[in-house]
């Protein structure tokens, strides 16, 4: 992969340089052995970070970068860069380069330090990230945990931003090495190292669970507001005290992240026309294969978390059926009544041999009113007619719903 530098300018006219990262659907981390910055870059201006990419990728970046005037994190939601380190006096951590925004999120960070395992049998030092709803103005004035021990390796762990990680991993370079853990690839990957026998690039597994957790597929008609579901439903989980302990999984290629829900509430356009491009960049060239590919990551991120979301995107294709085999239970959410019964049977599989079958948790009937019925069937699962479902007005899920999920995490009734 070669990156690419571009020059630019913010509203006050300061020069900084742009490290572009080329979009790629998947990105081995042993990448890193041999990728090199580019040519031309001057350390005397700020360098910004630019492109989808994993954490660790970040990490590393930020890091090779060090000596520059400062270095940010494009964030496109916050209209700019985040400032992640910096040697000018005049340029403060968490300041937005480029952007007339002042965000501030009544959100929550805690870092603790504790140990974790790996496959091989190494026991290794982790820094647990817990961040919800954080805003840039937090690296500010955030401590590190006092016990972590800077003759140690670091593992940096937990759903956050990318600009965080990239901070951590510069708040933690005296340290021997460095790691950032990806859930979506269950791996740590090594991103700075003064140790000789740890390389960027190298990589590990931690000891996974005993038993995979319930992963539930969401699924229904466009525009009924699945993703926005999905959204809401993890950030809820997350608010309620289980950061970290959720994932969610968007099957779809159009890039539609957490950053597209936020954005969606203050600039839809731009969210819709920054997805359509994603979808095209990122579009596979055999379906079946892609969808493959994604069932048995969702199998994996299983082993390591308490529970697992899963967002279809879009109406069900055949190649969608690729992904029921490992998901347990489902939702529906439709704004037709008439769909709902096609969605059953959609999810409803059965394999000729394990006679395996999703469990239905719920079906919503989304209404654009403000409404929330519980209506009284005969069936095993909630069903209920909920609304509004639109990003600028939709803050919660319903308290029922929720009971519901965090029943079935309760319970880990999520093994076949």
């Amino acid at each position: 992969m070669t990156l690419n530098l571009i020059c630019e300018y913010d509203v006050q006219w300061q020069p900084y340089q742009k490290i572009q990262i080329p979009n790629h659907r998947q990105l081995p981390a042993e990448m890193l052995k041999g990728l090199k910055l580019p040519e031309g870059i001057n350390f005397n201006y700020g360098v910004v970070i630019d492109g989808k990419a994993p954490n660790w990728l970040y990490g590393y970046l930020v890091y090779q970068c060090r000596n520059a005037a400062w270095i940010g994190c494009n964030n496109p939601p916050l209209g700019g860069a985040i400032v992640v380190h910096t040697n000018t006096p005049t340029v403060e951590v968490g300041q937005i380069q480029g952007s007339t925004k002042n965000i501030l999120l009544n959100g929550h960070l805690k870092l603790e330090v504790d140990e974790i395992n790996t496959i091989e049998g190494d026991r290794y030092q982790r820094l647990l990230i817990h961040a919800v709803d954080i805003s840039p103005q937090v690296l500010n004035s955030l401590s590190l945990p006092s016990n972590l021990d800077w003759n140690r390796e670091i593992v940096l762990w937990g759903q956050a931003p990318l600009w965080l990680y990239a901070y951590l991993v510069m708040r933690c370079q005296q340290a021997s090495w460095i790691a950032c853990y990806n859930m979506k690839t269950t791996e740590a990957v090594i991103v700075a190292s003064q140790h000789s026998q740890f390389t960027p690039g190298d990589k590990f597994k931690l000891v996974p669970k005993s038993s995979p957790c319930p992963a539930i597929v969401l699924g229904g008609p466009p525009n009924s507001g699945k993703s926005l579901l999905a959204y809401i439903l993890k950030k809820t989980l997350v608010n309620s005290g289980l950061n970290n302990k959720v994932y969610l999984h968007r099957v779809a290629w159009d890039g539609e992240g957490d950053w597209f829900a936020e954005m969606m509430r203050t600039n839809p356009d731009l969210a819709n026309e920054l997805s359509k491009i994603a979808g095209r960049w990122n579009k596979p060239e055999n379906p079946t294969e892609y969808f493959s590919q994604q069932s048995e990551v969702i199998k994996e991120i299983r082993r390591y978390t308490d529970l697992v979301l899963v967002d279809l995107g879009g109406m069900p294709k055949e190649d969608d059926k690729l992904l029921l085999h490992s998901c347990t239970h489902y939702i529906i959410i439709s704004n037709s009544p008439q769909a709902v019964e096609k969605w059953h049977k959609f999810f409803q599989i059965a394999e000729a041999q394990s006679q395996e079958q999703l469990i239905p948790l719920a079906v919503i009937h989304s209404v654009e009113e403000q409404k929330l019925e519980v209506v009284i069937n005969e069936q095993a699962y909630l069903e209920i007619v909920a609304g509004p479902w639109n990003y600028d007005q939709t803050e919660t899920i319903p308290q029922v719903l929720l009971e519901e999920v965090m029943k079935l995490i309760r319970d880990g009734k999520g093994n076949f």
